[in-house]
């Protein structure tokens, strides 16, 4: 048995989107099969520091940057984050020198054979997302790591990071997504979110505009009393990229106030942007790509590229769970500037209401790669977001059909 198939014959919500299961779930049965891991490498080695990433929007991007700028002090650093573009090896990378780097296959496979398959039955009860991250903590363990940063799924009280026992708690900006599980409001869904705080959380980090507009939650957050809340200042820039690395700076010179004057000096255009985030797939035309997949950030990614594109296609896909109306809606807020809006409605994915606006007749809706075709090969830029399955299908058609 190999690491990639035993992975691949773990029940994978992420791709049946039957959230269903977790009506009645907990924490307990994997806790059973990750506190042996976690006594075993307690009593090998120091634990490395360890820092929970929760939030709506922005999550990958804090936590690429946190992994990155740990990484500029000298630090060995492991990220877990979710989901992948085209690898599950892309969720638990090692970052050296501001710059992450894929696991080597073969350190991934002696990993799993030596650490996994003796005992193989003892994970077989473990879904997709629940033995990548007992994997990846036993991976970074092996790789020795200072630093560890674990981006939440798409909870917190529940999700399995929360397992990782974080020393630090970041959380990012809070919207309304998954809230037949979460919450139908963002109170209940920030509460729901900072439930990842643990016994051996030390602080939380939050951002002065999510505090302001959700106070509740934050008066009343687990272990308020040992477990302090630093609130900072919303960077206001026009780049949420941009925004979300000074969040992670300023964290990060908060955890290690010695260090502030060498995290100050690390600029913006110093560490490279997150694969897949506002992501530049090809040049001419430009097609950026941005997984945006919720009205609040569909909204943020339009206007933000608006700003520098006077006229634009969008290629815009969403799973069927998603709120489709709202990330239309969400769309029309750039819709002068939209030349097309093009939906893709492939295998698996949802289907868009049709826009009552002006933008109507500008409406196109695919369902093979062939009919993308026409989209690339014109002059004009191109903003492909909704869905981080979206990416492989325009990288593939970039690659081995468009001819640039």
């Amino acid at each position: 048995m190999k690491f990639l198939d035993f992975l691949n014959q773990r029940q994978n919500i992420e791709k049946t989107r039957n959230f269903n299961v977790f009506q009645n779930y907990t924490l307990d049965s994997l806790n059973e099969v990750f506190e042996p891991s976690k006594l075993f490498f307690h009593k090998k080695r120091h634990a490395p520091i360890r820092i929970s990433v929760v939030g709506t929007n922005g999550k990958g991007s804090t936590s690429h940057y946190l992994a990155c700028l740990a990484s500029k002090l000298g630090k060995t650093v492991g990220i877990y984050t979710s989901p992948h573009l085209l690898s599950p090896l892309e969720r638990f990378q090692i970052v050296k020198d501001g710059i992450p780097y894929l696991p080597h296959p073969i350190e991934v496979e002696s990993c799993f054979q030596n650490e996994f398959l003796p005992n193989l039955s003892h994970f077989d009860s473990l879904s997709y997302f629940e033995f990548l991250t007992v994997f990846a903590y036993h991976f970074f363990q092996n790789q020795n790591v200072d630093f560890e940063i674990w981006e939440a799924g798409l909870g917190g009280r529940l999700d399995a990071t929360k397992l990782v026992d974080a020393d630090y708690v970041v959380l990012t900006k809070i919207g309304l997504d998954h809230s037949e599980i979460l919450g139908k409001t963002k109170e209940t869904i920030c509460k729901e979110k900072l439930g990842i705080i643990g016994d051996h959380t030390k602080a939380l980090f939050a951002l002065q505009e999510e505090v302001d507009s959700l106070p509740e939650p934050f008066q009343n957050y687990p272990k308020k009393n040992i477990v302090p809340l630093h609130v900072i200042p919303s960077p206001p820039k026009e780049s949420y990229l941009e925004a979300n690395f000074l969040y992670a700076k300023k964290v990060l010179c908060l955890i290690f106030p010695d260090q502030k004057s060498n995290l100050e000096l690390v600029q913006f255009q110093d560490i490279p942007k997150p694969k897949g985030r506002m992501e530049v797939l090809a040049n001419d035309p430009l097609i950026v790509f941005d997984p945006s997949h919720n009205p609040d950030a569909v909204q943020r990614t339009t206007l933000e590229f608006a700003k520098t594109h006077p006229k634009f296609h969008a290629l815009v896909a969403s799973l069927p769970d998603k709120d489709l109306a709202g990330i239309t809606n969400a769309l029309l807020e750039s819709e002068a500037q939209l030349e097309t809006l093009t939906f893709w409605e492939g295998s698996g994915f949802g289907r868009f209401p049709e826009p009552k606006t002006p933008l109507s007749p500008r409406v196109l809706r695919a369902r093979t790669e062939s009919e993308l075709v026409p989209l690339f090969r014109g002059r004009t830029p191109v903003l492909v977001l909704g869905s981080f399955r979206l990416y492989g299908i325009v990288a593939n058609l970039i690659q081995n059909t468009i001819k640039m």
